[in-house]
């Protein structure tokens, strides 16, 4: 099987397309967003699924998506909304303020590799996907 992100490509560059034009910061890191950096660069936009993909997220639901730089999606990967949550608060509490994307992802690391103590969220069961299409 395939990406289902490109399964039905018109879709998906809709909902890409109403999410860049909202404009809005990264949800990851919360940094503005340069739209006119072009895709490659790790302070360009991306569309980056809350519920990711892999754990059965719908890349074309208008709720299940949100704007991020692409180092810090790269950063985030398939990690829960509520991992990235007390990550971001964790550095927030124990470390200086980042000014860059890069720098909130090297922090991220700096997090992990030093064994920074912080809360993480609780282990509760993952939410089912609501069904966004009727196929």
């Amino acid at each position: 099987m395939g990406n289902p992100r490109k399964a039905n490509g018109a879709r998906r560059r809709h909902v890409v397309r109403w999410l860049r034009s909202q404009g809005r910061p990264c949800w990851i890191c919360g940094l503005p967003i340069d739209y006119g950096v072009p895709p490659g660069n790790p302070g360009a936009f991306e569309c980056d699924e809350l519920v990711p993909v892999s754990r059965g997220g719908s890349p074309f639901d208008r709720d299940n998506v949100a704007a991020a730089h692409r180092c810090c999606n790269n950063w985030r990967r398939a990690r829960s909304v509520a991992e990235v949550s007390a990550v971001r608060r964790a550095l927030r509490e124990h470390l200086a303020a980042w000014n860059s994307p890069e720098s909130f992802v090297e922090l991220c690391k700096a997090l992990k590799s030093e064994r920074i103590p912080f809360i993480s969220p609780p282990s509760a069961p993952e939410k089912q996907p609501r069904q966004t299409t009727s196929w």
